[in-house]
């Protein structure tokens, strides 16, 4: 019996570390450099809306400057939501995120629900200038 208990929380501690080391929240963790209020509390320099429709964004490219961007999603047409790989940043529609970009660089934006035939070629590009 105390070894079927030792196991059950050595599991318990092991899955707890890997929790935490994969960043366990929901937008799965930003690179160095970024950082993200979902409490929107950050004044933003700037306001980005990303629309999208079967199966496009209403823009191919999204330009910002570093410093704090208000990203707002809407999902006009079917269902849609975005993820910007190596932001941490994903939202559905209706969401909006308050993202701190401190270095420039480029990001992909990419449909992250299923949303039909369209889907693997729904993709945008977000292009952050110092």
């Amino acid at each position: 019996m105390r070894t079927r208990n030792f196991a059950v929380m050595a599991a318990a501690v092991v899955l707890a570390g890997l929790l935490a080391a994969c960043g366990g929240g929901k937008n799965g963790g930003s690179a160095p450099g970024i950082v993200i209020d979902e409490s929107n509390q950050t004044k933003a320099d700037s306001v980005i809306e990303v629309k999208a429709k079967n199966f496009e964004f209403d823009q191919t490219e999204y330009r910002v400057k570093t410093g704090a961007v208000k990203f707002h999603f809407v999902s006009e047409e079917g269902v849609h939501g975005i993820r910007i790989p190596k932001t941490g940043i994903e939202l559905r529609d209706g969401q909006t995120v308050t993202v701190t970009f401190e270095n420039p660089g480029e990001y992909e934006i990419v449909c992250n629900i299923p949303c039909g035939t369209g889907h693997s070629k729904m993709f945008a590009k977000l292009i952050v200038e110092a």
